[in-house]
């Protein structure tokens, strides 16, 4: 039940132009409208949390978009699946995010579809990209500082650029990598160090989930190569670790979990103005979807 043709669909509605709020203010407002109407269509409750955006001048605001399905089950916590919305200025950003927000809005749909009781949110953060003269994160971090303590997700899954793989270029990492994260550096091995997975990026306790999540994509009807990029409990973070609306969720210690095809370490077009959908394999993003829904449905999250 997982459509690719909606995926496209989304993942080139949003990648027409930049949505920075800055240099592309309306079509940033309209990107905010139409996920928020998505969210409505699909079935999920819906709100809009703003926040301000520090050191900017002149003022300026952000907006998450947020979806609830099943609010009401309060006797578990919900499951979170994000992903950024924003751009750099300049750039389209197919791979980086609309990929992202495309799989969050089809894991919606399906569950929909398939009348899952599970407590879910998701949620179309805005102002990950750095917002000079800060960094980014801005939307995550107010959503996750907004958390009660009782209140915490079971779980939080980000989408980050996740639709951009090749047959012609290697996967490059950082050169401290193969050091740091053995377990990841031997599947990269395993796999010829072809650009066509999906990194896992996970930290202490939420390790289970990569866990769950590489158990789903082995199945014989998905086949999703996975690096599992296993960050051990006492490693500083440093700023490849969090670069991602993973980080705010990690700092309150709950577990997450970042999905990426690695960004800069894989696609030419990260942060440029030919980040658009005609560069994609959507296939990857229906892939990834199926990974996660799968392992929704059997409640390994």
């Amino acid at each position: 039940m997982v459509s690719n043709d909606r995926i496209e669909n989304d993942i080139r509605h949003l990648a027409v132009s930049p949505r920075n709020s800055k240099t592309n203010p309306v079509e940033h407002a309209d990107a905010i409208d139409w996920i928020a109407d998505e969210f409505e269509e699909i079935g999920l409750g819906v709100r809009r949390q703003t926040f301000d955006i520090p050191q900017q001048i002149p003022e300026r605001r952000g907006t998450n978009v947020v979806g609830e399905l099943n609010a009401e089950n309060t006797d578990n916590p919900p499951l979170l699946i994000g992903a950024h919305f924003d751009t750099v200025p300049g750039s389209p950003g197919a791979d980086d995010n609309a990929s992202g927000v495309a799989a969050m809005l089809e894991c919606a749909r399906v569950l929909i579809e398939r009348s899952s009781e599970r407590r879910m949110t998701f949620i179309a953060f805005d102002a990950e990209e750095m917002q000079p003269p800060v960094e980014g994160l801005h939307g995550s971090t107010c959503y996750a500082e907004s958390l009660q303590s009782g209140a915490y997700p079971s779980a939080v899954i980000i989408f980050e650029s996740i639709g951009f793989r090749s047959l012609s270029l290697k996967q490059r990492l950082p050169g401290s990598f193969r050091f740091l994260f053995r377990r990841a550096y031997n599947a990269l091995k395993r796999q010829n160090y072809e650009a066509n997975s999906l990194l896992i990026l996970s930290k202490g306790s939420s390790r289970n989930i990569t866990r769950q999540l590489e158990s789903s994509a082995a199945r014989i009807d998905i086949q999703l190569p996975i690096l599992p990029l296993e960050v051990p409990w006492w490693m500083p973070l440093v700023r490849n670790l969090r670069r991602s609306d993973h980080a705010p969720f990690w700092s309150r210690g709950i577990p997450a979990v970042m999905l990426s095809d690695t960004a800069n370490f894989r696609n030419p077009n990260y942060h440029t103005p030919f980040d658009t959908a005609d560069t994609l394999d959507f296939e990857l993003v229906f892939k990834t979807v199926q990974t996660v829904i799968e392992a929704i449905e059997r409640d390994a999250l």
